[in-house]
């Protein structure tokens, strides 16, 4: 019967060190001017290569576009810090296209709806995902 104890604690230990079950985003994007290029959404789960950069994304989906609305899943991602970032790729060059001052020629979309007048940070998009879910963004062309 001693042996109940360390038995219990080991138990927790392999319980408590199991990975956590993958979640998926199912994100539904809105306002969609035309049906030019592409319509890509990207998870991050910090500000590095946030919007726009898919080789620092966790998981991205692309769509053709449809003028109005698309739907994309994001795949096996960890629980935690999320952010999603969703871009209309109009000319389908692969990258988001900036005017001189840096702001987007092309729709841009994310996580938590950000309004304002500069450009969203990590910070403004991110939400704490802990089970697979739906998401609405709306695409905002500036």
């Amino acid at each position: 019967m001693q042996h109940l104890p360390l038995l219990a604690v080991l138990g927790m230990a392999i319980l408590s060190a199991a990975p956590a079950a993958a979640i998926n985003l199912t994100v539904t994007v809105t306002g969609i001017l035309n049906d030019h290029g592409k319509i890509a959404a990207l998870a991050f789960s910090n500000k590095q290569g946030f919007p726009d950069d898919p080789a620092r994304a966790l998981a991205q989906a692309v769509v053709d576009a449809r003028k109005g609305s698309v739907t994309l899943t994001l795949k096996n991602l960890p629980a935690g810090p999320l952010a999603v970032a969703v871009l209309h790729d109009e000319n389908a060059n692969g990258k988001l296209n900036r005017n001189i001052f840096g702001l987007p020629l092309e729709g841009v979309g994310m996580s938590r709806n950000p309004v304002g007048k500069s450009a969203p940070t990590f910070a403004h998009a991110v939400m704490a995902m802990d089970q697979s879910c739906n998401l609405d963004i709306t695409l905002k062309y500036w």
